[in-house]
């Protein structure tokens, strides 16, 4: 049956060029980015469980699309599939001690410096280990002038955040705020293009990162004053000429140069190329989750949606009435799921029905059937769509006719005759 008709469409608006690795990248933009709530499931919900989900980055060149491009960190042009080098399982994406693999993917849209703060606050990953996750930076549409910026999250071991992230520059060694960071990428022009999950490598335990400079200090206890000094007496005789021939033309006045953030940053390229043998050393590392932009990752094994009702069967008044009860499972944690009624090969969205799955992608609910959607006996399926995943499960429904009733009898008024 024909249940994707409720789903929603993806916009693809058009291509933006953007450079990662060195090297110049195609970004497929599509829906603009919006503000999420850690309560509800994003828009988008994708699991990635397979090899065939990830493709082998080029040499020199990796696309940022809609697209999860993958290499191994200590040889990335080995080709070959991930699950040559890590596993795909219940626990994510993982690998063993001494191996390392390096994810890339582009934004649905470039987020301007000034947005980074709405971006940010959508953001969360589930990993354990050395798992560490990045933001492609690009400076205004200079290719040169690329950095990533890694999440770093003292209070959560296991993972970064909303309210909790803050970013630390490899090449500097800096830590920022997202608000320092969004200032400092709005006056540089600059914009993230896409994002970088290195698994098997903590890059922030591996930089000494010095103090925040957004942070505020403490205040210097006040010095004592020292005396005052007696003025000297003035000389006798005035110095006649000046010390110094005054110049023809003024001096301009000198203006401290500030240099624009990204300016002299590593590429998305250099801390691999530099760093990943030893940052991969017996170091083990997991990914389950990640939450960016309109986008929710699983890198577990995707769920199979079913539906069943409580009862199989219902009169057609208690269908239209009272309803029937349905239960789900192997929805998204927290999306919107949505139900359709119809035949085995068509199906027409029940009006004003909506369930909002738990953690753990299950519903419940109770559903009343449309009248005129359900107007006469027979099988109907039922099915239920979630709008995030696109996930969807059918179950079928037995109406019956409802019971016939006796007639009342009806008393006829009329003149008795009696004999005898």
């Amino acid at each position: 049956m024909d249940l994707h008709t409720v789903l929603r469409s993806r916009i693809t608006a058009a291509a933006v060029g953007a450079t990662v690795l060195g090297v110049t990248a195609a970004l497929v933009p599509t829906v603009s980015t919006a503000n999420q709530t850690t309560t509800a499931a994003s828009a988008i919900v994708t699991w990635t469980d397979s090899a065939a989900d990830f493709t082998a980055a080029p040499e020199g060149t990796v696309p940022l699309n809609d697209k999860w491009y993958w290499a191994a960190l200590s040889d990335p042009t080995a080709g070959g599939e991930i699950t040559d080098f890590a596993t795909l399982d219940e626990d994510g994406l993982s690998v063993s001690d001494g191996e390392a693999v390096g994810l890339v993917r582009g934004l649905t849209k470039p987020v301007p410096g000034g947005e980074v703060g709405a971006l940010a606050s959508g953001l969360s990953t589930t990993t354990t280990g050395a798992t560490s996750f990045g933001l492609a930076i690009q400076e205004g549409g200079d290719t040169s002038a690329q950095t990533v910026v890694f999440a770093t999250d003292a209070r959560n071991t296991d993972g970064v955040s909303d309210g909790l992230t803050r970013w630390i520059d490899p090449a500097t060694g800096e830590v920022e705020s997202t608000s320092k960071l969004a200032t400092d990428l709005k006056a540089a022009d600059a914009e993230v293009v896409g994002y970088v999950v290195y698994v098997g490598i903590d890059i922030t335990a591996e930089v000494p990162a010095p103090p925040a400079t957004d942070e505020p200090t403490e205040t210097p206890a006040p010095t004592e004053t020292p005396a005052p000094t007696e003025t000297p007496a003035p000389t006798d005789e005035p110095t006649v000429a000046p010390t110094t021939a005054p110049t023809d033309e003024p001096t301009a006045p000198t203006t401290p140069v500030e240099e624009a953030p990204g300016a002299e940053l590593k590429s998305l390229a250099s801390p691999l190329e530099s760093d990943a043998q030893a940052l991969a050393a017996d170091a083990s590392g997991s990914i389950s989750a990640l939450r960016i932009d309109d986008t929710t990752t699983y890198f577990t094994p995707q769920p199979t949606a079913a539906a069943r009702l409580l009862t199989t069967s219902a009169t057609l008044t208690e269908a239209t009435t009272t309803g029937v009860r349905v239960q789900g499972s192997g929805f998204a944690p927290n999306e919107v799921v949505t139900a359709a009624v119809g035949d085995a090969a068509d199906a027409v969205a029940i009006p004003g029905v909506q369930f909002r799955a738990d953690a753990d992608g299950n519903v419940s609910g109770t559903i009343v059937l449309p009248a005129d959607l359900v107007d006469s006996a027979g099988t109907y399926v039922l099915g239920l769509v979630g709008l995030s995943s696109g996930q969807t499960a059918a179950t079928t429904l037995t109406v019956t006719a409802d019971a016939a009733t006796a007639p009342v009898a009806v008393p006829v008024p009329g003149t008795a005759t009696f004999t005898g």
